[in-house]
């Protein structure tokens, strides 16, 4: 997890046909957790080497790479050594649109995951709905998607907070609409994922309008 979220810069381009964002971010030991994006995520490495980390497999990153996360795929960055890495990661709307296979066990699970009000998982419960046992469940989602249950669970969470900050919703009342048990949650969550906080992405929307 960063430590120091000031070391990004968040800023979005609302001149092209759909809001653009990007992140930019220092050299730095940059250790993000497994995510997902609504849309394309072009990311250029300026400095240093991370390794990617994909549900089918990791490749090396090093300066001077671009490469595209499509929307929708779990995917992890982690440095290669201690000097860390430096990057651009700008989001485009996606080229195909992200979902999972359509009846599969794990598209069932995140329909359910993703009406749930709370963070509370509660794995168990989403299995007896799928009529499949815990270790069933877990294990099959995780090689489908390439993320927890619960991981994936946070992931709505957030994304359903940032709807409500692009809209300058306050901080707190944006996490606690989006299912955090208070706006410290929210920031820990915010900063483990992205390398900001939940404020410096409200700020750059406003700015930006």
């Amino acid at each position: 997890m960063p430590d120091h979220p000031a070391r990004t810069v968040f800023l979005v381009d609302r001149e092209a046909r759909e809001p653009v964002e990007t992140i930019a971010g220092e050299r730095h030991a940059w250790r993000f957790r497994p995510h997902v994006h609504a849309g394309d995520e072009v990311v250029r490495v300026l400095a240093g080497r991370a390794r990617l980390h994909l549900p089918d497999g990791c490749s090396d990153v090093a300066a001077g790479d671009t490469l595209v996360v499509p929307a929708g795929v779990v995917h992890r960055f982690e440095p290669l050594d201690r000097r860390g890495w430096a990057f651009v990661s700008r989001f485009v709307p996606a080229a195909r649109p992200a979902s999972l296979e359509a009846g599969s066990l794990s598209a069932r699970a995140a329909a359910l995951l993703a009406q749930r009000p709370s963070l509370r998982t509660d794995v168990a419960a989403i299995a007896r709905s799928c009529a499949v046992s815990e270790g069933h469940l877990s294990r099959a989602f995780r090689r489908e998607t390439g993320s927890s249950l619960h991981n994936f669970h946070v992931l709505f969470a957030l994304q359903r907070a940032k709807a409500l900050l692009r809209r300058q919703a306050p901080v707190v009342e944006a996490a606690l609409a989006a299912g955090f048990f208070d706006q410290a949650h929210l920031n820990r969550e915010f900063v483990r994922t992205w390398g900001m906080t939940p404020a410096v992405f409200r700020d750059g929307w406003a700015a930006a309008a």
